[in-house]
């Protein structure tokens, strides 16, 4: 009897346990009762998980190992699942509950509703210069010129050029504190604060600073308390080594990079001292609470937030030219779709994320891959879930200035200005050209946007060969001065600008011109002049010429070490975007033992010359044209800031 009891009782807590885990399980859109729903775009919520598979499948093994996709709606997971691998090498599948991403650049979206919090808690206001909620000896040591607001930081328009070094490294010695990455990766102040939007890594670790100075804790801990716990994200950690969840680094996917075979090369986890501009890792089922607490329902409250109106004024407009134009919402971005629809991607070395929301419908989509500056996947689902209305796009009835007043060439405002990577934007410019009355094209290399008028100097994209002009630059607005373009507002960090003095197209090109003579000369002479000089070894000359040829030899030897110093930082930075400064230094520091070894030697030779009776013209020909070659090569590595110490 007790043993049919016993029966009775297990049989009734395995039912229960099955109910419990049926309810724990994540659903697809089609465990729902999701009957007359749609997608933004316009699909059934009933075929939404078939297209999102079949659109991912095209993709996974070819643009990225692994992938893994939450979609929430009203409040709810719909749809949640892995694919492909999270390492390749030991076929571990994508599990969308288990497998651990690098969040990227969407991590910035923590960030901001970091400081959305301290708003709210009246500890922050947007529109008071910074300096203000930092300490006194910090604030002096950042030295820039241009007093800055956390709005400006949140719109990227701080004034900030771009910084290269030190923001991604591959291993954890190599981490150091916020406030010295603060400090010593500070890049150049050189655009008007609040005049363009400049995207920003930098000026995103100084918001993260503040929300320390002001929480009296650091950025990693108040996140997990203010939002990672708030919101049960327990497989989630912004800590740049996750020592505080370490339990979820086993389940850390590896990351990989594009070979040249058409397939993946393991690559390495990103280490991030700059952490609030792209530290956090975590599952996408984590990142979906995430976007779930920003979608609340009318009259609901958001669990991020006391009072409704701080999220609605987070995802309202801070940054654009004019009220219809797709902007920057308090350092989230505007995407163009069918409705209005916020949100952020990223990379690190070898990972790639997208996150958007759109909170009319409740609607949001998030999407994790382990591979280096994956796009088809990312936006491409995005374009498949949240639509776009370029077929809504028309000429208006009223006459609009020439396309041609717009044409030109153009170069981002997010961009080294002050270092030796100066030169780099300027090696892919972005060049506008008329195809119509109304209608231009942007072409970036082999890529190309094609844009339509629908307002003064104001142009909506409606066609495009890649998915980043859709997600990136989906409106172009022309700001001209004296009849002139000065920039191309696009918002979200991404504003453009003409060609700045000093940098124009024939100055671009005179620049290559002499770089490559000068290559030609200084790898050419060195052999010539050796062959001479052997031939010359036996024969008598006068003690005065014979040093002219020694020393002459040596400058242009010099000039040769000159051009080899300066290719190999930059070959380091073509084989890989993630260096550290110290990485460089030595060869930036080594060109003023090398410009003062050439003022010497040029002076020596000049002294034996003068000396020697037996000089041909020829040999002054070629001792003045080795001056005149070093003299440009050097006016050009000080123009291009080879010259130039940052940190």
């Amino acid at each position: 009897m007790k043993s049919r009891v016993y029966s009775k009782v297990a049989v009734s807590i395995c039912i229960m346990i099955l109910l419990m885990s049926a309810l724990m399980m994540p659903v697809n859109a089609s465990d729902l009762n999701t009957k007359g729903g749609k997608t933004p775009s316009g699909i059934p919520l009933e075929e939404m998980d078939k297209e999102i598979d079949d659109y991912v499948s095209t993709y996974i093994g070819k643009t990225a190992p692994g992938a893994a996709v939450a979609v929430v709606k009203d409040g709810k997971v719909i749809f949640q699942k892995g694919y492909g691998y999270a390492d390749l090498e030991n076929k571990i599948p994508v599990d969308p509950q288990q497998t651990v991403f690098e969040w990227a650049s969407t991590s910035k979206l923590f960030t901001w509703t970091s400081v959305m919090q301290l708003v709210e808690d009246g500890k922050l206001d947007l529109d008071t210069n910074i300096t203000e909620y930092l300490p006194e000896e910090f604030a002096e040591k950042l030295e820039y010129q241009h007093p800055i607001t956390m709005r400006d930081i949140m719109n990227h328009s701080s004034g900030f050029g771009d910084y290269a070094f030190n923001i991604i490294v591959f291993s954890e010695e190599q981490l150091v504190s916020l406030e010295e990455a603060i400090l010593r990766d500070k890049p150049e102040q050189y655009y008007e604060v609040g005049t363009a939007s400049a995207y920003s890594n930098y000026a995103t670790s100084l918001a993260g600073y503040v929300v320390q100075t002001l929480s009296d804790q650091s950025i990693e801990d108040y996140e997990k308390e203010k939002i990672f716990n708030v919101l049960s994200m327990e497989n989630t950690s912004a800590h740049p080594t996750l020592e505080d969840n370490i339990s979820i680094l086993e389940n850390k996917a590896q990351g990989y990079l594009p070979d040249q075979k058409g397939g993946f090369q393991r690559g390495n986890w990103s280490y991030i001292s700059h952490l609030p501009a792209g530290s956090l890792n975590g599952t996408v089922e984590d990142f979906a609470k995430f976007a779930i607490a920003l979608t609340p329902g009318e009259g609901e409250k958001s669990l991020l937030f006391e009072d409704p109106d701080t999220l609605d004024t987070m995802l309202s407009p801070s940054y654009d030219s004019r009220g219809e134009m797709v902007g920057t919402a308090h350092g989230f971005f505007e995407y163009v779709g069918e409705y209005q629809t916020f949100g952020h991607g990223g990379n690190t070395a070898t990972f790639s994320s997208q996150f958007a929301i759109v909170p009319e419908e409740r609607f949001g989509i998030v999407i994790l891959t382990n591979a280096y500056l994956e796009m088809d996947i990312l936006f491409g689902l995005q374009d498949l879930l949240l639509g776009s209305d370029r077929n809504n796009i028309k000429v208006p009835n009223e006459t609009l200035p020439s396309s041609n007043k717009v044409v030109g060439r153009y170069v981002p405002m997010e961009r080294q200005v002050g270092n030796f990577l100066d030169f780099a934007k300027y090696l892919g410019l972005y060049e506008v050209k008329a195809t119509g009355e109304n209608e231009i094209a942007m072409n970036i290399g082999a890529y190309q946007g094609t844009y339509l008028q629908t307002a003064p100097y104001y142009y909506e994209l409606i066609e495009d060969n890649i998915p980043l002009f859709r997600n990136i630059y989906p409106v172009l607005q022309f700001n001209l001065e004296n009849d002139t373009v000065e920039q191309i507002v696009v918002g979200n960090g991404m504003d453009l600008s003409a060609l700045p003095q000093g940098r124009t197209v024939p100055f671009l090109v005179g620049s290559v011109i002499i770089l490559i003579l000068n290559m030609l000369f200084f790898f050419i002479a060195p052999v010539v002049l050796t062959i001479v000089a052997l031939k010359r070894r036996k024969r008598e000359m006068e003690p005065a010429r014979k040093r002219f040829y020694k020393y002459h030899l040596k400058l242009v030897l010099i000039g040769t070490v000159f051009i080899i110093n300066n290719l190999i930082p930059v070959a380091k930075i073509m084989t890989s975007s993630f260096r550290t400064y110290s990485e460089m230094e030595p060869f930036i520091m080594f060109n003023y033992p090398l410009l003062a070894a050439t003022i010497i030697t040029a002076i020596i030779s000049a002294i034996w010359m003068k000396k020697s009776s037996g000089m041909t013209r020829m040999d002054k020909s070629l001792y003045f044209t080795t001056v005149i070659f070093l003299i440009s090569l050097v006016g050009l590595l000080w123009h291009w800031n080879f010259f130039a110490i940052v940190g």
